[in-house]
């Protein structure tokens, strides 16, 4: 009985937690991270602000586990898209398609994330969480990326996976930052397009092949033969 009364517990700390972090995105996302005040995010959630202060040590804590959760959510939303049982090139590939397109790459994903870099390097809970997120999507790709040479029967060194992983995560996080603020600039599939031969180029395998329609139309045609 009193494991169950403590689970009870833990659930609806973690509900009450999850309903304060969501209204600070809310308030982030449309007035900027700024005007998210301990004042603006209890409106948002219809609370009071000692509410807040039961839940969080600081504000500086709140935000940066909000910073956390919209990494998260944008990472877990690429993970789904690779974790089936297909091909090791085929789940790198749908990984990387859906790290550039929408929602995922989004004017609104990228004025939340700019409204948190300005705090980040001053702060260091948000440094703390930036590692994180920056730690599991690079860790995600190097299992991937090891997974498409230990299924062409090539293995690649730790040494070698961790280069790799860090340019392939360098190639996506700026797709994305081009993406999500100038959105208009790109074709529609473009961006997932270019992300594929980019890794293609540097892994030297085809994934582009291996995608949806869109990508496919997004490529370049070649100039008719005179």
């Amino acid at each position: 009985m009193q494991d169950e009364h403590t689970n009870i517990r833990k659930e609806n700390t973690d509900a009450r937690r999850a309903e304060l972090i969501a209204a600070t995105l809310q308030v982030i996302a449309r007035d900027g991270v700024k005007a998210a005040t301990v004042r603006a995010i209890a409106s948002e959630g219809k609370v009071t602000q000692g509410l807040i202060r039961y839940y969080f040590r600081s504000k500086d804590d709140l935000i940066a586990a909000a910073y956390e959760l919209h990494m998260s959510e944008l990472i877990d939303a690429a993970d789904r898209a690779s974790s089936g049982r297909e091909s090791a090139r085929k789940r790198l590939a749908r990984f990387i398609q859906v790290s550039l397109e929408p929602p995922v790459t989004s004017r609104e994903a990228v004025a939340i994330w700019a409204g948190f870099f300005e705090i980040l390097l001053h702060d260091d809970a948000m440094n703390a969480s930036h590692k994180r997120s920056y730690d599991r999507l690079r860790l995600r790709l190097r299992a991937l990326i090891a997974d498409v040479f230990g299924e062409a029967g090539t293995p690649a060194s730790d040494s070698r996976l961790r280069g790799l992983s860090i340019a392939g995560n360098a190639i996506l996080d700026g797709l994305w930052l081009e993406g999500g603020a100038l959105p208009e600039a790109f074709e529609k599939g473009e961006l997932a397009r270019i992300g594929l031969e980019s890794f293609s180029a540097l892994l030297g395998t085809d994934l582009c092949s291996l995608t949806g329609p869109d990508v496919q139309s997004a490529r370049p045609q070649s100039p008719p033969s005179k």
